[in-house]
């Protein structure tokens, strides 16, 4: 065999050891080539109560609805309490990020105590007509939503939902107001005893139709104080809600625009633990 047909034969050898060895993708971060992991493979719903522990971190993936805002497979993470006992109740704490939001739970908020966190996206395509950067169709956000909280109790049966909890910065607080105005089907009321709106609800948009009885239930709202807040929507929020029978709490957050301060993240924990939390909520509907 001469020089240059062994010299092909390792060229061809090398070429089909490389094509059974799985594709990666490459990311160039600032001059340097970074290689990806393969893309995770969703764990079907039904088998995610093999995963149920104390502790564990689960991700719900939704294939039969629409992808969320960023285009990606419609799915929520979730994250139970380190001492989680099939046998105890636990608050649902569900967040609403801002902008296009996430799926990425929050707990910056919330007092020391034992919570189940999760993070719900928004459905590409509810937007605002009049501002595509806002979410707008809140019948198809809440239907999106309601649809992934009754498959997370399917997994994690043992939620108190009376003391539940929903909140959301921006899109997430002008979510929680739209839905809550919804007249037909179940309420988010049925699911949450708790909501928290920082620097969003209150809108014109998000304030059509009626808030329902909210006797029994809790609200925490804040607005930045400067510039660029949603100050002049978000204040008038807990005038509509006292009226409507809910325990209030209306803070404005000095110094800051339109955000979810971390100054005001001790004052929400404080209310909740020794208000919201405190006292039983009038029982939700199962």
């Amino acid at each position: 065999m001469n020089l240059a047909r062994l010299f092909l034969l390792l060229i061809i050898s090398g070429a089909l050891i490389a094509a059974d060895k799985p594709a990666t993708k490459t990311i160039a971060t600032k001059g340097e080539e970074k290689t990806a992991a393969p893309a995770e493979k969703p764990i079907p719903r039904t088998e995610l109560k093999a995963l149920v522990a104390p502790g564990a971190s689960m991700k719900f993936h939704f294939p039969e609805l629409t992808v969320d805002r960023h285009g990606a497979l419609a799915a929520c993470n979730l994250k139970l309490p380190a001492e989680y006992e099939t046998t105890k109740k636990y608050p649902l704490v569900v967040w609403l990020g801002g902008g296009d939001g996430g799926n990425t739970p929050s707990k910056s908020f919330l007092p020391a105590g034992e919570f189940i966190l999760a993070g719900l996206p928004y459905p590409k395509g509810a937007n605002n007509p009049a501002q595509a950067n806002m979410v707008g169709d809140y019948a198809k956000v809440w239907t999106y939503h309601r649809f992934m909280l009754d498959e997370i109790a399917k997994v994690i049966p043992n939620i108190d939902k009376s003391r539940s909890i929903i909140a959301g910065f921006s899109n997430g607080g002008h979510s929680i107001d739209g839905m809550l105005r919804l007249s037909s089907g179940p309420k988010l009321t049925d699911y949450f005893g708790i909501f928290i709106f920082a620097d969003g609800g209150g809108t014109a948009y998000t304030s059509k139709g009626n808030l329902p009885d909210l006797k029994g239930k809790f609200a925490y709202a804040c607005w930045g104080g400067e510039k660029g807040s949603n100050k002049p929507a978000t204040s008038q929020l807990p005038k509509a809600l006292k009226a409507k029978g809910a325990t209030v709490v209306g803070s404005e957050m000095v110094g800051v625009g339109h955000s979810f301060d971390a100054s005001e993240h001790p004052k929400v924990a404080e209310w909740l633990e020794k208000v919201a939390l405190a006292t039983p909520a009038t029982p939700a509907k199962k």
